[in-house]
Parts: structure tokens; C-alpha cells; sequence
């Protein structure tokens, strides 16, 4: 296996002087006074607690600090070249931006306007560099965590960059993933520039030449070799959060050991499969009180699928489930901005009607090293801050069972440590613990430990499984079919015409329909607005309201917006998006950047129903409403619009790391190919054009 190749220019060299940095949203700065020189080629490892700036560190490195989002001074120059500096976000899900793995690590090559030949070879190299075991069709939205990092860490290298800058890349990894991909970005930056950041540091020691510790506001404590760092400055390593005091971690095990008591069984799940989520095999847990239950194993092995099914979320297609009906359930999902419903830290800890001891809340606060931040909007913390903040706000609640994913990614040593003491009080309390962790100290310190086997992810998306003749035909006939029979509508003069013109459409339909419920839930909008229509025709037309010439007047009219509406939403209803792009961008020659921003945002929009669940689901367990309730539902929508705008931020963040914002000119990685069959296609969108015409011929 080769490293993703790139241009032979020299390795890049790097210089912050003075950087001051305060994002809009915050009163502090995020960076204040930066002084960092890195010589070309030197691999240096960031570390510092929790909150102290390394992944803004990180985007000044790259050059992608948006003076529209902060202010600030020293700013590093903008790259030179589409890819030069490579950026790996801390939160995969950001750094995806195409509908399919393949696509996703082509991106960077598309826009450095390469060969199609090229552009694959890249990609497949850095699919292979990255470990990537999924299906290049596969979305890769639908993975695992630990699998989305690895696209994006293979997104991240298909150009091939000067610089890498890699902010946590294996932090949502099993042990054995992180060594592969550790080695793999090793290979891959033998004569680059190489700065990344880390909590977990020990792994990195032997492989980077210099360690650069950070504390508040990005101020360097300490610099240098990093053995030598470890040796001499141990105690002040130990005070920023970078490593653990010695015997801290089997203090800890011993102490959740004693704290434990044999409770009954809370929750349990029995003989459990979800193949469609890469929980293939079967599963039986019992999570019992007084205890602190971890799921464990290989990435993509289905814990999360597994923690979806105990919440309810995930319907199993084997087993049973058992839960507590009557009883407080608390989560805290991968992504913890997902469950955040208050405007600041405090506000969110209390916000659920269960957890209304501001005492305890202000434990919980000080306990987790968030009380000076009491005041902040939980959003605009860093990814550290904000899962504690989600972590307090489950144990504020007192809940009798506590789910959470993942909740040390991102925790520095320190933050760790109190996490896992404060989930061996709950535990000591009564409160049935259960988690799925690739942490090795919180596997160490559990009461019990299930580990799933590795389980292949599903090939490809359910929804493409059965093809249909409207998938032989371009996107760009499909276009065509849609409005040639829009223009054709405007035929239609009465009621008879109408109906006799849509009989092709009854007929063709089945041509581009996947199932009949796909079909009907793209009808319904046009029915209901047709029949609207008719109404407000039938009462407020020229004819006598509501008369029998009236409604035939309505009839007429919904049949034209029938024949006008149907035919294109379901010819474009079995578009793929991507493949729209490609027939835009490649055939067409419509402007390159719009077209890709185009195809990015309706992936996103693909799957904002996942987030939608995740977030009403949340909130329906903090007691804030039923699913039903409008209060519950409006502040739902607002938090995805939040989230929503949030997430194509970063989103375009990842893009221009990828030499989006520096591609003047672009190429696309896949053909956009006209057959035979776009001629019977044409043929066909032709006769919907002339069609309604000669129904009027008929009818007369």
C-alpha cells in the first residue's frame, strides 16, 4: 500500500506570531498572543486540557480562521494551493461532504482539477491508507463514528498535502483501529509537516519530535522533546490535564469496585440483532443497578446501534427488549449538542423538570470543572466542554438507568478521571450505568464488559437495492421529462383534456417508483394541493360558487397542476444526487463550485431526519413533552436549524481544507454518460409536452 501522493515542492514550514483570536460568540479570546514556529517537516504533537484551543490552533495552522465568524491578529496566510494544507476535523460527521465514501475522498482531487484516472487512483490510495473497510457506495453518514473518522482522515489525504493537521484522529477509535491509522499517518507524512492533536499523548510519544503543551487561551507551558517533557515536567503535565497522576487509574478501579453493589436488573437486552445497523450478531446484556456496564469493541461493531435499541430508538429485528417504563431514562448521545434545550450551561443542567436541586447541580458544575462556565451558551464551548455539560445534565436528573456514547472522546486526563468518578457515584447511588467506550480506563474501571465482535457494515443503502427503468435514463433526460411536461400542462383547457392527459402519467409512474410508499408519499403533497385547488376554484371561480360548472371548473384545474407537478417530481425523485452534480457540473458545464456546494448541502438534507429523531427523542427522555407536544416540536425544529447552520459552518470548513475555496477550475470523478436509453427518454418527454394537446384535440 502507497501513501496518497503529492506535488513535489518542499515540506512545509510554519509561523504564528502574536496570534489573537476571539470568536464572535464569546467574550474571551480563544487564543490569546500565540508565538509558534514549526520547521518544515517536523511532526508535533498539541496536547492541553480540554478548552484550551488546540483545534482553533489547528484552523490558524491551516489558514482557515473566517474573519466572519471572529476577529483577530497574526492570522497565517490562506493556502496557495487547492489541498496544501491538510485539515482533519474533531468531529468526523463535519468533514463528510459527499454521499458515498468513494466520492468523499475524491473530493479533494476534484477540486485540484485532476484526471478522472488520477482522481481515482487518489482516492483509492487514501481509502486504503486510512483503513477504510467500507463499500465505496456506502453513505457515509450512515457508518459508525469511528468509521466516519477514517473517511475523513482519508478525505483529509487524497490531495496529498504539505502539511497535515489532524485534530484528534483517533479518538473515537478501538485500540487496534488506532494503531493502524496511527501507523498509517505515519506512512503517509514521512517528509511532511505534521501537527496534530491529542489527549491521549502516550501512543504519539516515540513518533513526534516535539510536544508543545498548551493551557487557558492557548498559552505554550511547556515545548520541547517529548520523553524529555515526560521525565522533567511530569508534574506540571499532570496539572494541565496531558497525563494521568501515577496510580490514579487502578485507584479508580478499585474504588468503583468497592462502591458496587448487586442491584436487580434494570434494563436488559435478549438475544438482539440489527444487521441493517451492524449489529449482526446476537447480543444479550443485563444492566443491573449499582453498576457500571461497558460496551466495548472493534469500530462498526454496533454499540451504538445497541444503546439506540435500549433507548427505543432502533427497532431490533430479533429479541426482545426490557426497560423501565415508570422510571427515569437519562442519555447522552455521540454528538452532545443534540441534547442541548437552554440558552446557558446552568440553564441546561436544570432545564428538565426532574432535575431541579440546584445544589446538586452546582456539585455536578464544580465536580466537572464547568462552573466559570455557568454562564456561557453550551454551544459555543468546545467539544470537551460540551460533553461534560451533557454528561451533568443526565446526572442532574437522577435517572434509575444512564446511556451514554462515548462520553470520554475529547476529555483530557483530568476530565476523564472525574467523569468516571462521577459515574461511580450514580453507580453508588443506585443508578444502573451503561456505556459503550473504546476508553480503556473506563473499560478498566467498569463493573462488567460486553465486547461485540467486529460485524461488516451493511454494502450499500436499502433504498438503491431495487433498481428501476428510470435508473438507465441521465439526470439531465429526467430533467427533461420534467419540464417538457410542465410546458405541456399549459395545454390542458377542460376538465375531460385533463384527465385524458394524465393517463400516461398513471401508466409511466410505475417506471419510477422504488416501492408504492415512496411513490405515494411524494404524491400526497401534490394531491392535497390539487384538491385544494379545486376547492378554492369550485368557491371562488368565475362559475356560481360551489355549482356543478364550478366544480368541473375545479376539476379541470387540479388536473392541470397535476400534469404539470406529478411527472417531474417523480422523474427527479429517483435522481441521485451526486449524479445530478456530475450531469450538471461535467456535461452541462454549469459553474464547477456552485453545482458541488449544491450537491454537499442535499446530502446533508438526506439526513436531517436521523438528527430530528435524535433531538426530539432527547428531549421526550429530559420530560420536556410528549413527541406530540407543539412546545416540544418548536423548540425541536429550532434546534435543528441550530444544529443545522452549525453543522454547514464547519461543513464548509472541511470543504475549503480540501481546496474548495482555492478551486478555480474543477473536474468530476464520474462520467455523466447519455444511451440509447436517454434517447427512448427524450422520445418520451417529448410526448408529455405534446400530449395534453392532443387530449384536447380528442375531448373536442
Amino acid at each position: 500500500m502507497r501513501a496518497p501522493s503529492r506535488p513535489e515542492t518542499a515540506p512545509a514550514a510554519l509561523r504564528l506570531q502574536g496570534l489573537t483570536w476571539r470568536p464572535l460568540t464569546r467574550r474571551e479570546p480563544t487564543i490569546a498572543g500565540l508565538d509558534l514556529e514549526i520547521p518544515a517537516g517536523q511532526r508535533v504533537l498539541l496536547a492541553g486540557a480540554s478548552g484550551s484551543g488546540k483545534s482553533t490552533v489547528l484552523r490558524a495552522l491551516a489558514g482557515l480562521l473566517d474573519p466572519e465568524t471572529g476577529e483577530g491578529s497574526g492570522l497565517a496566510p490562506a493556502p496557495t494551493r487547492p489541498g496544501e494544507r491538510g485539515l482533519l476535523l474533531q468531529n468526523p460527521a463535519h468533514a463528510l461532504v459527499a454521499a458515498s465514501v468513494g466520492r468523499d475522498a475524491a473530493f479533494g482531487p476534484e477540486n485540484a482539477a485532476l484526471t478522472r484516472s488520477e482522481i481515482r487512483v487518489r482516492a483509492d490510495d487514501a481509502l486504503a491508507a486510512a483503513r477504510v473497510d467500507l463499500d465505496p457506495s456506502r453513505a457515509p453518514l450512515e457508518a459508525s463514528g469511528g468509521q466516519q473518522q477514517r473517511v475523513a482522515l482519508a478525505g483529509a489525504l487524497a490531495l496529498g498535502p504539505d502539511l497535515l493537521l489532524l485534530d484528534e484522529p483517533t479518538s473515537m477509535l478501538d485500540a487496534a483501529t488506532s494503531q493502524q491509522v496511527r501507523t498509517a499517518i505515519l506512512e503517509a507524512a514521512p517528509d511532511r509537516t505534521l501537527v496534530l492533536a491529542e489527549h491521549r499523548i502516550e501512543p504519539w510519544l516515540p513518533h513526534v519530535d516535539r510536544l508543545v503543551v498548551l493551557g487557558p487561551q492557548a498559552e505554550v507551558l511547556a515545548d520541547g522533546e517529548p520523553l524529555a517533557l515526560l521525565r522533567e515536567r511530569r508534574a506540571l503535565l499532570v496539572e494541565a490535564g496531558v497525563v494521568e497522576e501515577n496510580g490514579d487509574r487502578s485507584t479508580s478501579v478499585d474504588g468503583a469496585a468497592g462502591a458496587a453493589h448487586d442491584g436487580p436488573v434494570v434494563a436488559a437486552l435478549r438475544g438482539v440483532t440489527v444487521p441493517a445497523r451492524g449489529l449482526r450478531d446476537t447480543i444479550d446484556l443485563e444492566v443491573p443497578s449499582g453498576r457500571i456496564t461497558v460496551l466495548t469493541g472493534p469500530s462498526g461493531a454496533g454499540k451504538t446501534t445497541a444503546l439506540r435499541v435500549m433507548l427505543g430508538a432502533t427497532v431490533p429485528a430479533t429479541g426482545s427488549v426490557e426497560r423501565p417504563e415508570r422510571e427515569r431514562i437519562a442519555s447522552v448521545p455521540q454528538n452532545p449538542e443534540h441534547s442541548f434545550v437552554a440558552r446557558t450551561v446552568r440553564e441546561e443542567v436544570l432545564a428538565s423538570p426532574w432535575a431541579g436541586d440546584e445544589q446538586f447541580a452546582a456539585q455536578l458544575l464544580d465536580r466537572s470543572g464547568l462552573a466559570h462556565l455557568a454562564g456561557a451558551h453550551p454551544s459555543r464551548l468546545s467539544g470537551g466542554e460540551q460533553r461534560r455539560v451533557a454528561i451533568v445534565a443526565a446526572l442532574a436528573q437522577r435517572p434509575s438507568l444512564l446511556v451514554l456514547d462515548e462520553p470520554t472522546v475529547g476529555l483530557d486526563a483530568r476530565r476523564r478521571r472525574e467523569v468516571r468518578d462521577l459515574l461511580t457515584e450514580a453507580a453508588a447511588q443506585g443508578c444502573a450505568v451503561l456505556v459503550a467506550s473504546h476508553d480503556p480506563e473506563l473499560i478498566d474501571h467498569a463493573h462488567e464488559t460486553l465486547v461485540l465482535p467486529a460485524s461488516a457494515e451493511p454494502a450499500a443503502p436499502s433504498a438503491r437495492a431495487r433498481r428501476i427503468p428510470a435508473d438507465a435514463l441521465n439526470p439531465l433526460t429526467l430533467c427533461l421529462i420534467g419540464i417538457l411536461a410542465a410546458l405541456g400542462s399549459f395545454a390542458v383547457q377542460t376538465w375531460q383534456g385533463g384527465l385524458l392527459a394524465l393517463l400516461p402519467l398513471a401508466l409511466l409512474a410505475p417506471l419510477a417508483v422504488r416501492t408504492l410508499r415512496g411513490g405515494l408519499l411524494r404524491l400526497v403533497p401534490i394531491l392535497l394541493s390539487a384538491a385544494g385547488l379545486a376547492w378554492t376554484t369550485a368557491l371562488l371561480g368565475e362559475a356560481p360558487a360551489l355549482s356543478g360548472d364550478a366544480w368541473l371548473l375545479g376539476l379541470k384545474e387540479a388536473a392541470r397542476i397535476m400534469v404539470f407537478v406529478a411527472p417531474g417530481v417523480l422523474a427527479l425523485g429517483s435522481v441521485e444526487v451526486t449524479a445530478l452534480g456530475d450531469a450538471l457540473g461535467g456535461r452541462l458545464r454549469l459553474p464547477a463550485r456552485p453545482v458541488a456546494a449544491a450537491v454537499v448541502a442535499l446530502v446533508r438534507v438526506g439526513h436531517l431526519g436521523r438528527q430530528w429523531e435524535i433531538i426530539t427523542r432527547t428531549r421526550v427522555q429530559r420530560g420536556l413533552g410528549s413527541p406530540a407536544s407543539p412546545r416540544l416540536l418548536a423548540s425541536s425544529t429550532l434546534a435543528l436549524l441550530v444544529d443545522t447552520l452549525r453543522g454547514a459552518e464547519q461543513q464548509a470548513l472541511a470543504m475549503d481544507s480540501r481546496g474548495f475555496a482555492t478551486a478555480t477550475q474543477r473536474t468530476w470523478a464520474e462520467p455523466s454518460r447519455l444511451s440509447r436509453a436517454d434517447l427512448v427518454g427524450t422520445a418520451l418527454a417529448v410526448g408529455l409536452l405534446v400530449w395534453p394537446l392532443a387530449a384536447e384535440l380528442i375531448v373536442r
